[in-house]
């Protein structure tokens, strides 16, 4: 399992204007494995902000390729 350290965490909200998506499609993409799972705080849903900029650097990638 990672571990997070003073990470910064983020909203659905905020996950989905960065990647000018529906929250209900990042939803999707969690459900299909492709996007990482958030995190539960409470009954708060929440994202650390790493995991967005390393599914974003991955999909950069494999444009790349």
């Amino acid at each position: 399992m990672k571990q997070h350290t003073s990470e910064e965490l983020i909203t659905i909200s905020d996950v989905s204007k960065r990647l000018r998506l529906s929250t209900r499609t990042v939803y999707r993409l969690i459900a299909s494995g492709e996007f990482p799972p958030p995190v539960k705080i409470g009954s708060a849903t929440r994202f650390y902000k790493n995991d967005l900029n390393t599914y974003l650097n991955r999909l950069r990638d494999e444009r790349q390729v």
